[in-house]
């Protein structure tokens, strides 16, 4: 939906009974009509809001530069889970997977010549989220008394984490280069999530239940995720 000069995707929600305007970190808009809503109605509403979408797109321009480009040679640096580590290239055969070993991620050389550096790397951050995750997450959902549902760790785009179907939680494989203490607030976030689609006033409550002062590592978060590598 176009509304002025600004681009709208819509997503209608069976759950949702008034309008919302997500705006992404990437800056694409998204709104949140309850399933059904008049159209005209709706670009209404987003017309009356093209002000505050401008000043937050405005803002979040500040926050946000454009994500660090990586090249695949010894030395380039990538974090994990909080920390810095060197890239070595190694001799190792073709299809040899990525690893950290004393300090530094190993890649065989032949993976980043044939240009598939970015796939490896992603694959061992991934690898790394399946196997890491699932320990840090046991132990918040039992605090919140929640049971969430499987874990898939996948690229979500500009968002850390997203709560699918049957309480699938969904995390980013960028994440896993944020600190431990921020990566516990988007394991937290998401969790609050079930049961509570919206970020209400109840939604909230919930995550200071769980998380108390958790506003502090919420604005750590929304600046240090735009030095992340995201692919």
């Amino acid at each position: 939906m176009t509304i002025g000069d600004l681009n709208f995707t819509v997503r209608e929600s069976e759950h949702r009974r008034t309008v919302g305007i997500t705006i992404d970190r990437d800056g694409s808009l998204l709104l949140h009509p309850p399933a059904g809503s008049d159209s005209d109605a709706i670009a209404s509403w987003a017309w009356s809001k093209r002000g505050w979408v401008f000043r937050t797109l405005a803002e979040k321009h500040l926050l946000l530069p454009a994500s660090p480009a990586k090249d695949f040679v010894t030395g380039e640096g990538f974090g994990y889970l909080g920390r810095h580590y060197r890239l070595q290239l190694t001799g190792d055969p073709a299809g040899t997977d990525v690893k950290l070993e004393r300090g530094r991620l190993r890649m065989p050389r032949c993976t980043a010549e044939a240009g598939e550096g970015e796939d490896a790397m992603i694959r061992w951050y991934r690898r790394c989220a399946l196997a890491w995750l699932p320990r840090r997450i046991g132990p918040w959902a039992q605090r919140m008394g929640l049971q969430p549902g499987v874990l898939d760790v996948r690229d979500l785009g500009y968002r850390w984490g997203s709560l699918g179907k049957n309480g699938r939680l969904n995390i980013h494989w960028a994440a896993m280069q944020l600190p431990v203490s921020l990566l516990d607030y988007v394991i937290v976030h998401e969790l609050a999530h079930i049961g509570q689609p919206r970020h209400t006033a109840t939604f909230w409550a919930a995550v200071e239940r769980a998380m108390p002062g958790y506003e502090h590592r919420k604005a750590r978060l929304a600046t240090a995720g735009t030095i992340l590598w995201l692919g």
